[in-house]
């Protein structure tokens, strides 16, 4: 094959899921639920999704007697069962919640719900205990470092409610990321939200991880350093400044502060964890300014040992969104900016 057909090759075969069989059972006539509400997986395992065909007045007529299904559900199993299926997942949704009752007295359980809809499992092999993955574990959070480029000075709010307007204290945007959203890109827009500046995302500078949170859920937050957009630096540059907008509901003001005031708050003071993230944000935005600091009167400043730092000055995490390659789709990973 030459070298052009092996190329026109490769661009043309498409590439499939690896969390799809590459031959999928036949669909079972005697199931009870039509082939398009059911998924196979490559651990052998079913999903009986049940918003997927719940769409028409005459598909919810179908499952509105709880009783009905709770005999199809065990006409199912059975046969699953027989087949030697090992994990099944039953995804309800919230408008037909009253299946839920049926499906828990045949040993499904909870793994999780979104709004709109649940997920319930079951696992089927009788010689060993359930492999199946629990629920979400964790919440993402993203703390948000911007550094004024005339100025030196950091970005910060005090919020309206909660534990951090009690001890009204300065802190960096931050936010929970909203699902199937990157780390990187919920640092833009909470800052976007919170104080209506328009960033761009730099670098992941640390990771605090902590346990024991809301309903027993862990939490993993990322302090992300941001630059603004290139406009708004231009602008500043020229003499000029960008407006804070803080958010109404959330964001009592938005102000630059000197980084030395904000982590001698004495909230941060008494907290070790928080001395070491707050030296890692210094040490960030140290090794960022030394690579060019423009003054306001628009010269550039090298710090004193600039030269010294060249090889420390990527530090942190940089974020690559980059094909997968085995499968569809594009994922993000961050790495250190030297790869």
């Amino acid at each position: 094959m030459t070298a052009a057909a092996s190329t026109a090759t490769t661009a043309t075969t498409k590439i499939k899921s690896i969390d799809v069989p590459d031959n999928s059972p036949e669909h079972n006539p005697l199931l009870p639920f039509p082939e398009s509400s059911l998924r196979y997986d490559t651990y052998n395992g079913v999903t009986l999704d049940l918003t997927s065909i719940i769409k028409t007045t005459q598909q919810q007529k179908q499952f509105t007697d709880a009783d009905a299904f709770g005999m199809k559900l065990t006409q199912a199993l059975s046969i699953w069962t027989t087949e030697q299926r090992k994990g099944i997942w039953l995804k309800i949704p919230t408008s037909h919640s009253h299946l839920i009752a049926p499906a828990t007295l045949r040993g499904f359980d909870f793994q999780h719900a979104e709004t709109g809809y649940c997920v319930l499992t079951k696992w089927l092999p009788q010689s060993s205990e359930s492999r199946l993955p629990n629920g979400p574990t964790h919440q993402v959070g993203v703390g948000t470092l911007v550094v004024h480029p005339r100025t030196g000075k950091m970005l910060a709010v005090q919020e309206r409610t909660g534990p951090a307007a009690k001890r009204k204290l300065w802190k960096m945007p931050t936010g929970l990321t909203d699902p199937g959203e990157d780390v990187a890109e919920a640092a833009v827009r909470e800052l976007k939200e919170e104080t209506g500046l328009d960033c761009i995302f730099d670098r992941i500078i640390c990771i605090r991880q902590a346990h024991g949170g809301l309903f027993g859920r862990s939490d993993m937050f990322f302090v992300c350093l941001c630059k603004l957009v290139p406009e708004s630096e231009e602008r500043i540059r020229q003499g000029g400044e960008v407006e804070l907008l803080p958010q109404e509901e959330e964001i009592l003001m938005a102000d630059w502060i000197e980084m030395e005031d904000y982590a001698e708050q004495l909230v941060w003071q008494q907290s070790p964890l928080y001395k070491v993230m707050n030296d890692a944000m210094f040490l960030a935005v140290r090794r960022g300014l030394s690579e060019s600091s423009t003054l306001s009167d628009g010269s550039t400043d090298r710090s004193e040992n600039g030269d010294d730092h060249e090889e420390e000055e990527s530090h942190g995490f940089v974020a690559k969104n980059l094909p997968v390659g085995y499968r569809p789709g594009n994922i993000t990973i961050y790495v250190s900016s030297k790869l």
